[in-house]
This record gives structure tokens, C-alpha cells and sequence, in this order.
């Protein structure tokens, strides 16, 4: 009479390739999250300076001149009008600023966008801890 031997869990090479396996597929998905997350507050800074420049036509309106670069504080007020409440910062540090000069004619508005640009000059070189790679002037 033959004993059957009955086999109970997993061998450790089983073992050992479920665990490579979740670690690979873990790595890929943080290393994709990262990246989503330095799109997404790229995205922000860019808004961010739309989000500017419209109250910064609106000043123009209003004013037939941009604030200059003194004048440009939070809120962004004048005779009453307020064009901007808080002046945006940037989103992963929010002590960064972005970077504004303007003498009343022209204004330039700067960012450090994480994914990319080559350098813009923007008069400074700091807007956020780094130097700038995204630029808006006006008028063009």
C-alpha cells in the first residue's frame, strides 16, 4: 500500500516570483503617479497665470496702465475694484512665488514648470526656487 504524500502551500521559487512580479508592477505604478502629479501642478502653475493675466487685463481696463512691478501685492486692488483676491503660488511649495515685472506697459509672468521648457529669462533668476522655464509677455 502506497502513502500518498498531499502537498499543502507554495514553494518558495512560487513564492519568490509572486512577490517579483507585485514589486515590479508596484514600481511602474508609482513611477507613472509621479509623473500624473508633476502634470497636474504644471497644469496649475500655467492656470495659475492665466488665472493672473485676466486680472491683470482687467487692471488694464480699468487703469489704461499694468501695475508695476511695486504694486503688483495681494489682493490686486484698486479704487475699490478688487481684480484678484489672493495672488496663486505655486503648488508644491507654497512659500514659491511666481515671478511678475512690469513698468505699467508691458508685464512678464514667469514659472517653473517640473516636466519641462527650456530656460526663459525673466529678468530674475528665481521665480520658484529655480529658474524659470515658462513665460508669458504681453503684449506679445
Amino acid at each position: 500500500m502506497k502513502i500518498k504524500k498531499i502537498s499543502q502551500g507554495f514553494t518558495f521559487i512560487e513564492m519568490l516570483v509572486v512577490v517579483t512580479i507585485i514589486g515590479i508592477l508596484s514600481a511602474v505604478g508609482v513611477a507613472n503617479f509621479k509623473v500624473a502629479n508633476q502634470k497636474a501642478r504644471d497644469g496649475r502653475r500655467q492656470g495659475d497665470l492665466q488665472q493672473i493675466r485676466a486680472a491683470l487685463e482687467l487692471y488694464r481696463t480699468d487703469r489704461n496702465a499694468y501695475p508695476t512691478t511695486v504694486q503688483f501685492i495681494s489682493p490686486l486692488a484698486a479704487d475699490g475694484t478688487t481684480y484678484i483676491e489672493q495672488i496663486p503660488s505655486d503648488p508644491l511649495n507654497p512659500t514659491y512665488t511666481y515671478y511678475y515685472s512690469s513698468d505699467g506697459v508691458t508685464y512678464t509672468l514667469c514659472a517653473y514648470l517640473e516636466l519641462g521648457g527650456t530656460a526663459a529669462s525673466c529678468g530674475a533668476n528665481s521665480c520658484t526656487g529655480a529658474i524659470c522655464n515658462y513665460k508669458i509677455i504681453n503684449p506679445l
